[in-house]
């Protein structure tokens, strides 16, 4: 477990830092990463990169160490190198997050980052209930 502004949490929280200096149109800041760490459940930080947004998001999902029946929060960094997501697979995308529970807060941003080339990387952070 790591710490990260005071806060515990499972996982690589240099993806916390990384989401912080996005400035992008559909940004995440601070203040959207305190809400979920700052929520009752245990806080896990995930990642995963492919060549499709779609599986990038399947792969940080399956890489969790509980169900998503068990999230109350969470935030969704989605980030594109140098060709964005089509609209078909950000549908499979919308799809995908519809599944998670009823009443679940959600929070998601998307930017940039040409580091990645041709591939995708999803960060999630998620507040779970123990």
């Amino acid at each position: 477990m790591f710490s990260w502004n005071g806060y515990s949490v499972h996982g690589d929280v240099k993806e916390l830092d990384a989401i912080m200096e996005t400035h992008d149109p559909i940004n995440l800041d601070k203040d959207d990463i305190v809400s979920v760490l700052s929520s009752e459940g245990e806080n896990w930080v995930t990642a995963a990169s492919h060549a499709r947004i779609d599986e990038a998001y399947s792969k940080a999902v399956l890489s969790l160490p509980f169900t998503i029946d068990k999230i109350h929060k969470v935030l969704i960094g989605f980030r594109f190198g140098l060709k964005k997501p089509s609209m078909a697979d950000m549908s499979k995308v919308t799809f995908a997050i519809s599944k998670l529970t009823k009443g679940v807060e959600i929070k998601w941003g998307m930017s940039s980052d040409e580091t990645l080339g041709e591939t995708f990387k999803v960060v999630l952070l998620v507040s779970a209930k123990s």
